[in-house]
């Protein structure tokens, strides 16, 4: 039988207490510096925002134009796709949002709180279905996974028109009432995207590519007036 021998149990305790004390203290550091390099890894890079801002070549503000962003370098925390399904609703015979924006990956629901038969469909090539929707029935989400842009339509309501905008990235947005989008987002280089269901080739900036080093304002002002999105409601009630 082989027995194992502890040389070091020979000695006192007291010899080895320095030693120990250092060994101690590079533990302590080395458990210090995993934790900083954790802590790094969980905050990610240095994070910045931009502002756009556009407005028809009359002043009037331009809303649901899109941007996306798309990081042209790795993200140490990517942000992670929302849990909850996204509502594309369809109120007093229109789609609510007129234009939704989401991530590749994101499943949406197509409620409908009108009290009367909708048929929504897309024959777009990023996404193709149809969904008959009555008021006390709820159809399951539909995964939107191929980015790029889909157009809803009505079976029954010709007129009424939406717009589905999937992004790879996670960073982009939609201008408001106003014409306004902010955007958080990593400092670096990006690839850009601007588009408008009335101006599909849309393009704001100059380049392809935008470095983002700092908070920034954007303004532009389109060349266009555009028509109104918000259709004649007098088409009976079928």
């Amino acid at each position: 039988m082989t027995q194992k021998i502890n040389l070091l149990s020979n000695f006192p305790t007291s010899v080895f207490s320095p030693f120990t004390s250092l060994l101690t203290a590079v533990s302590v550091m080395a458990t210090f510096f995993a934790s900083l390099a954790v802590a790094q890894d969980t905050i990610g890079q240095k994070m910045t925002s931009i502002s756009v801002q556009v407005t028809e070549a009359n002043g009037i503000p331009v809303k649901d134009v899109v941007l996306t962003l798309t990081p042209l370098l790795p993200l140490e925390t990517p942000p992670t796709r929302p849990e909850k399904p996204a509502i594309m609703n369809q109120i007093d015979k229109q789609f609510a949002p007129h234009v939704l924006v989401v991530r590749s990956g994101t499943d949406i629901s197509f409620p409908n709180a009108d009290n009367l038969f909708h048929h929504v469909y897309s024959f777009s090539p990023t996404k193709q279905f149809e969904l008959k929707l009555y008021k006390e029935f709820t159809a399951d989400p539909l995964r939107f996974e191929q980015a790029g842009i889909v157009d809803i339509g009505c079976n029954i309501h010709d007129w009424m028109l939406g717009y589905i905008v999937v992004s790879d990235s996670p960073f982009y947005g939609k201008t408001n009432e106003e014409g306004i989008l902010d955007i958080t987002l990593p400092v670096g280089e990006y690839d850009i995207m601007t588009w408008h269901p009335q101006l599909p080739e849309l393009r704001l900036f100059d380049s392809a590519s935008l470095n983002v080093t700092a908070a920034e304002k954007y303004e532009f002002k389109i060349d266009s007036v555009l028509s109104s999105d918000d259709f004649d409601e007098g088409f009976g009630d079928y």
